[in-house]
């Protein structure tokens, strides 16, 4: 499988140095924010339950693209996917048992810690939330997470109701040098430059204007 995971330079750094990356917990964006720890925790959860154990020491997952746009598998824009000053986009081979996909658009529900329905018309929404309503609040919350799983579910959909699988993202435990296939570089006002290929990997100069 075919991935991509825009990080700061300095991770691909690390990468070549250390031969892998994981997730570093303090480093974690919106670390302090309570439905993102929360949301972050339930897919670790989730990942160690479907895809298995984290390796020693490692809590968090990485995060990638498997369709970053339009149902479409490629890589995402890096002038539309701007995380960080100084960043790569590092595209890497994994095999498909240690990763787990999830709906780009569908996670948010789960961020807003929000019932995910199953329905795909207004009209069975309409009956759904009728029901959900009507159960008490330890029954909605346990509907509630059990409603999350739906996220998982990444097959292209579409109708004028509901849309899943266009943006679809990965989680995985931990990158290694020689899954890396290619890495795109981008620093502040500078293009995208791709920095590995066919050649050897190759260390970025951070070079500022």
């Amino acid at each position: 499988m075919i991935l991509w995971t825009i990080q700061p330079v300095e991770v691909y750094r690390n990468l070549l140095e250390t031969g892998t990356f994981a997730c570093d917990p303090r480093k974690v964006p919106h670390k302090n924010d309570d439905h993102f720890t929360r949301a972050y925790a339930w897919i670790s959860q989730q990942l160690r339950r479907r895809v298995g154990p984290p390796p020693a020491r490692v809590t968090l997952p990485i995060w990638a693209w498997y369709r970053s746009a339009n149902f479409q598998h490629r890589r995402p824009d890096l002038r539309t996917h701007r995380y960080y000053p100084d960043q790569v986009c590092i595209e890497f081979e994994i095999a498909e048992e240690a990763v787990l996909l999830s709906d780009y658009e569908n996670w948010h529900l789960v961020l807003n810690n929000a019932y995910f329905g199953a329905a795909r018309t207004e009209a069975a929404a309409r009956r759904e939330w009728k029901w959900y309503d009507q159960l008490s609040p330890a029954q909605q919350q346990q509907a509630k997470r059990a409603s999350w799983r739906r996220v998982f579910d990444v097959d292209a959909f579409e109708n004028e109701w509901f849309r899943s699988g266009m943006i679809v993202q990965a989680c995985f435990w931990q990158l290694h040098r020689e899954q890396v296939r290619r890495v795109w570089h981008q620093q502040p006002g500078h293009r995208v430059e791709l920095i590995a290929g066919a050649a050897p990997l190759q260390i970025p100069q951070s070079v500022h204007p």
